[in-house]
């Protein structure tokens, strides 16, 4: 079954057009009127089910429209059918049971096919639906109320020599419905030529043409034309033409043109020229040119071009060019150029250039040019250039240039360089350059530059420099620069420079730098500088340094310098410094120096000074100082100092000092001084002091002092002294002491003293005073005295005084008394006395006494005696008195008595007696006696006896 209707993409039944019937002429006396109505009426079929071959099912009445409209001279993308159901016949089906449709169309959305009476429309009304017979009856009745309008001035009709049966390849409505009248019977035509027009027309057509014109309107045709025109019209075709217009139009083609125009159109075309165009439209074609134009635009085309606008548009193109717009759009272009665009856009092309935009958009390329952009794009283009720009994109590019962008982006080159952006990008580029971006960008380069960036960034730079950043960046270089870095990084470099940076960093540099650092860093470099970071580090150096941080580090350094930190460290120094320092560490210093420290330490230092510092240590060092420290400890120190500490230490000296120390100690120091100390140790010293300790002591010192002291020790001394004790010690003493301890002592003692002890021993020393005892002794004196004690002894003495006692001993003294005991003795004596005791002996003399003692004694004496016994002896006198004794004797006198005993005697005398008596004799004598007696005797006397 063979139907018309909306024709699908595999093209319609190849039929050949066929030389029109008269009828079909006749039925044209009509479209004067129609041209009035602006409406026609279409004969069309379809299946029993109301479906075309295409598959569309048409309604019984209302609108009927194709989806897929396309404005060619096409069966296909359209409906189409008989116009007043006269013409060919070959798209009717004859069958039986086929649907015969009368539908209504708007003059306007008629194009006019290649078969005899054939019209391709995209909607229509349907307003009958029956057979053939009530549809050709429908059509003939509504064409003679049109045949009831005015009749037309003119009506000169010659037809050729033909055949009048009609033809099954010719439909005409008109004769169906004569023959239903009739019974039947065809009336006799002789069809020959036809040229209608209402009153006021003017029609002058050759042979074979075909002439039809509203009221007012003039046509004139060459052979085999066809011209159709409303009222006002004025059609001027060559031979073998087709004009259609609506009222008011002014049509001039050569041969072999088709020219549709709307009302108050004007169209002017060569031969071979196709022209379609709504109404207020003009259009003006060169030679084998096609123009399809919406209502109230201007086409103007040189041979052999194609151009297409919506509505309201303007174009304007040389040879061999083609030209698609929308609406309201401008598009002007040299020869062998193609041009497309959306409405209300403007393309302005040379030569061999091919233009494509959206709607609104302006594009203005030189020869040899490819320019493609969205709607509101404008584009701008030297020769031989490539422009593709999403809408609202600006483009402007000098010769041999590409440019890319997404929407709402602005591009401008010059000669030779290759742009792509995301869209809202902006792009500037000098010759030669290469820029590519992400969307939302800027980017701006000097000539032979490379820029990568990612969206929402900007980069600057002069020319030779290549720029990669991600997305959000900001990077500016100098010349021959290499900028990359992640998204949301801000870079600026002078000219040589390169710089790298992980995303959200900063870094500014001068030329010839090269820096490098992880996201979030900020780096600012002076010329010819290395900077290398973490993430979230900060580096501001000078001209000539090299600084490298891990991440979250602060590096400030003037130029020649060359600091290394590991994460979150900060580090800052002068000029021609080094610094090194582990995570979460703190450097500043001076000029030329050297610093290195481990994670988390903080070390500050004036210039010329070096420094070294475990973890977490803190060092402060005046100029030209060197400190080390092992982790957690913190230093200060002077100018011109040595600092040396184990972790967990604490040292603080002045100028010129040297310090040591072990792990968790404290050493404070003044100018010019030495202090070693072990772990856990404290020192404290004035200038000029050297102290030495184990680990756990604690030393303090004035100026001019030396201490040495071992573990767990306490020194404390005045200015000029000398301290030296064992571990567990305890020392303090006065200016220009000496004090020396064995392990666990204590000593104590004024200026100008010397003391010497043992481990465990205790001594407290007046000014000028010596004391010396063995382990567990306890040594006091007064100044000036003299003391010297075995082990765990007990000394003490006033001024002047020299007290000298074996282990275990115990002596007291006055000033200017001499002591001398055995072990374990015990020695009292007052000032100016002399005691001398064997071991484990007991004295006690008053002030100028002089006792002498075995082992095992016990002597008592008041002042200005002189006591002389063996061991074992007792002996007790007076003032003044004189006793001698042999072993195991006891004397008793009184003051000014002479006793001499031997051993294991007994003497006892009152004052001024004077005993002598031989071993194991017993005497007793008043005062004022003398008794002599051998031994074994026994004496008993009165005063004055003899």
């Amino acid at each position: 079954m063979s139907v018309f209707g909306c024709e699908g993409v595999h093209g319609s039944c190849p039929v050949k057009p066929c030389s029109m019937s008269a009828t079909a002429f006749i039925k044209r006396i009509y479209e004067d009127a129609l041209m009035t109505l602006e409406k026609a009426l279409v004969l069309r079929t379809c299946a029993n089910n109301m479906a075309d071959h295409c598959g569309l099912v048409w309604p019984a009445t209302g609108a009927v429209e194709c989806k897929h409209w396309q404005s060619t001279r096409k069966h296909e993308n359209g409906l189409v059918g008989l116009l007043w159901g006269a013409g060919t016949s070959a798209f009717l089906s004859m069958h039986a049971d086929a649907r015969w449709i009368v539908c209504e169309v708007a003059l306007a959305d008629m194009i006019g096919l290649e078969e005899s009476g054939m019209v391709k429309f995209p909607r229509a009304e349907v307003v009958h639906v029956g057979d053939k017979s009530s549809a050709s009856h429908f059509i003939s009745t509504h064409q003679a109320d049109c045949a009831s309008l005015p009749a037309p001035v003119v009506a000169n009709i010659v037809l050729p020599m033909a055949d009048h049966v009609v033809s099954h390849e010719v439909f005409d409505v008109a004769l169906i419905s004569r023959a239903d009248n009739s019974g039947g019977l065809l009336p006799a035509a002789t069809p020959q030529s036809l040229q209608t027009a209402t009153y006021g027309g003017t029609l002058s057509g050759e042979n074979n043409s075909r002439l039809i014109a509203g009221y007012g309107s003039t046509e004139t045709a060459g052979n085999n034309s066809d011209l159709i025109a409303g009222y006002g019209s004025t059609g001027t075709a060559g031979s073998d033409s087709s004009l259609v217009a609506g009222y008011g139009s002014t049509q001039t083609a050569g041969g072999e043109s088709a020219l549709t125009a709307g009302y108050g159109s004007t169209q002017t075309a060569r031969g071979g020229s196709d022209l379609t165009a709504g109404y207020g439209s003009t259009g003006t074609a060169g030679s084998d040119s096609s123009l399809t134009a919406g209502y109230g635009s201007t086409q103007t085309s040189g041979g052999d071009s194609s151009l297409t606008a919506g509505y309201g548009s303007t174009q304007t193109a040389r040879e061999g060019s083609n030209l698609t717009a929308g609406y309201g759009s401008t598009g002007t272009a040299g020869s062998d150029s193609s041009l497309i665009a959306g409405y209300g856009s403007t393309q302005t092309s040379g030569e061999d250039s091919s233009l494509t935009a959206g709607y609104g958009s302006t594009q203005t390329a030189q020869e040899g040019s490819n320019l493609t952009a969205g709607y509101g794009s404008t584009g701008t283009a030297g020769s031989d250039s490539s422009l593709i720009a999403g809408y609202g994109s600006t483009q402007t590019s000098g010769g041999d240039s590409s440019l890319t962008a997404g929407y709402g982006s602005t591009q401008t080159a010059q000669e030779g360089s290759n742009l792509t952006s995301g869209y809202g990008s902006t792009g500037t580029a000098g010759a030669d350059s290469s820029l590519i971006a992400g969307y939302g960008s800027t980017q701006t380069s000097g000539s032979d530059s490379a820029l990568t960036a990612g969206y929402g960034s900007t980069q600057t730079a002069q020319q030779g420099s290549t720029l990669t950043s991600g997305y959000g960046s900001t990077g500016t270089a100098g010349a021959d620069s290499s900028l990359i870095a992640g998204y949301g990084s801000t870079q600026t470099s002078g000219s040589d420079s390169s710089l790298t940076a992980g995303y959200g960093s900063t870094q500014t540099a001068r030329e010839g730098s090269n820096l490098t650092s992880g996201y979030g860093s900020t780096g600012t470099a002076g010329a010819d500088s290395s900077l290398i970071a973490g993430y979230g580090s900060t580096q501001t150096s000078g001209s000539d340094s090299a600084l490298t941080a891990g991440y979250g580090s602060t590096q400030t350094a003037q130029q020649g310098s060359n600091l290394t930190a590991g994460y979150g460290s900060t580090g800052t120094a002068g000029a021609d410094s080094s610094l090194i320092a582990g995570y979460g560490s703190t450097q500043t210093s001076g000029a030329d120096s050297a610093m290195t420290a481990g994670y988390g330490s903080t070390q500050t230092a004036q210039e010329g000074s070096n420094l070294t510092a475990g973890y977490g240590s803190t060092g402060t060092a005046g100029a030209d100082s060197s400190l080390i420290a092992g982790y957690g400890s913190t230093q200060t120190s002077g100018s011109d100092s040595s600092l040396t500490a184990g972790y967990g230490s604490t040292q603080t000296a002045q100028e010129g000092s040297n310090l040591t120390a072990g792990y968790g100690s404290t050493g404070t120091a003044g100018s010019d001084s030495s202090l070693i100390a072990g772990y856990g140790s404290t020192q404290t010293s004035g200038a000029d002091s050297t102290m030495t300790a184990g680990y756990g002591s604690t030393q303090t010192a004035q100026g001019d002092s030396n201490l040495t002291a071992g573990y767990g020790s306490t020194g404390t001394a005045g200015a000029d002294s000398s301290l030296i004790a064992g571990y567990g010690s305890t020392q303090t003493s006065g200016s220009d002491s000496s004090l020396t301890a064995g392990y666990g002592s204590t000593q104590t003692a004024r200026q100008g003293s010397e003391l010497t002890a043992g481990y465990g021993s205790t001594q407290t020393a007046g000014a000028d005073s010596n004391l010396t005892s063995g382990y567990g002794s306890t040594g006091t004196a007064g100044h000036q005295s003299f003391i010297a004690a075995g082990y765990g002894s007990t000394q003490t003495a006033g001024h002047k005084s020299i007290l000298t006692a074996g282990y275990g001993s115990t002596q007291t003294a006055r000033d200017g008394s001499d002591l001398i005991a055995g072990y374990g003795s015990t020695g009292t004596a007052g000032s100016g006395s002399s005691l001398i005791a064997g071991y484990g002996s007991t004295q006690t003399a008053s002030y100028r006494s002089m006792l002498t003692a075995g082992y095992g004694s016990t002597q008592t004496a008041r002042e200005l005696s002189d006591l002389v016994a063996g061991y074992g002896s007792t002996s007790t006198a007076g003032s003044n008195s004189s006793l001698i004794a042999g072993y195991g004797s006891t004397q008793t006198a009184g003051f000014k008595s002479i006793l001499t005993a031997g051993y294991g005697s007994t003497q006892t005398a009152q004052e001024r007696s004077d005993l002598v008596t031989g071993y194991g004799s017993t005497s007793t004598a008043g005062y004022s006696s003398s008794l002599i007696a051998g031994y074994g005797s026994t004496q008993t006397a009165g005063y004055e006896s003899t």
